[in-house]
């Protein structure tokens, strides 16, 4: 029973550090400065280099040793197309919208994964988790009020509600599975940029800043944050591990303030501390409420 207790502790964990270290991958998209299909074509390249090692280097050893060849079921590969959906759309967002825009629908991630959830696993939505993703999105709300963004649905809006939505789709896939599937968000970075490279004249006249940004950003940054969250999404409730991303509204801000010297406006830090507060009070509440159902039993 302990080890339930400490399983779920586990999972909010991982997605903490997991949607903590991805708030900084809009600071480098900004960077960047490549246009929509560069920065996605890049990105999705850069998150799939640890995952070509990695398959590189367990081929030589099964090789050297003859072992079977893991077998990867339909999760697998259905994770992988949602996480490598997503490779896509967000950076595809943030150049075609406003960074406000992009992170307000994006934030409706725990709704998705909540209705997803529904659906296919009959999990139920605890009240205190609603009333987090209703003050969330108040939060949210609160840091739009300080932008002067415009609010007409443009592709940007649609590509990052899309987001969204394939991000919870990966969340759920990932709570239903039996197989481990931490490393699907770098798989599905290996489908993008073979699909962007396919359909777009990709530009690969880049300078050596640029590739080392594009390095640290997606073989670091992104590959971490997203094998910690898909790892997170078979310990905790989809609709909880879709709350982590709002840490992208809180944090994002005050990078950007840090590296580029754009104060984040009161609204911004008044929002931010809402959506961290929410976020924190429902994990908490969620880990006390397992921790009374094991003393029950």
């Amino acid at each position: 029973m302990n080890n339930i207790n400490h399983i779920a502790k586990t999972g909010y964990l991982f997605a903490l550090l997991g949607g903590t270290i991805l708030s900084f991958d809009t600071v480098l998209i900004r960077a960047i400065n490549f246009t929509p299909e560069q920065i996605a074509f890049w990105r999705s390249f850069s998150m799939s280099l640890p995952m070509i090692i990695i398959i590189f280097f367990s081929l030589l050893k099964r090789k050297n040793k003859s072992k079977k060849t893991q077998k990867y079921g339909k999760d697998f590969f259905l994770a992988s197309f949602f996480y490598g959906l997503s490779a896509i759309l967000f950076p595809v967002s943030a150049m075609t919208t406003s960074i406000a825009n992009m992170l307000f629908i994006i934030s409706t991630a725990p709704l998705w994964a909540a209705i997803l959830s529904w659906f296919v696993t009959k999990e139920v939505v605890n009240r205190m988790t609603i009333l987090a993703f209703v003050i969330s999105i108040a939060g949210v709300t609160i840091v739009m009020s300080g932008s002067s963004a415009d609010f007409s649905v443009s592709f940007g809006d649609i590509s990052a509600l899309l987001t969204a939505m394939s991000m919870a789709a990966a969340f759920v896939v990932g709570r239903v599975s039996k197989q481990d599937l931490s490393l699907t968000p770098s798989i599905g970075a290996i489908f993008s940029f073979i699909l962007l490279y396919l359909y777009f004249d990709i530009n690969f006249d880049i300078s050596l800043f640029n590739f080392f940004l594009i390095l640290i950003e997606g073989s670091v940054i992104v590959f971490l944050a997203l094998t910690l969250i898909a790892k997170s999404s078979k310990l905790i409730p989809s609709s909880h591990l879709g709350f982590f991303l709002l840490l992208e509204t809180v944090f994002g801000p005050i990078w950007i303030w840090l590296v580029f010297g754009d104060r984040p406006n009161i609204y911004t830090l008044i929002g931010g501390g809402i959506i961290l507060t929410a976020l924190i009070a429902n994990s908490i509440h969620s880990i006390r409420i397992l921790q009374s159902e094991i003393a029950k039993k």
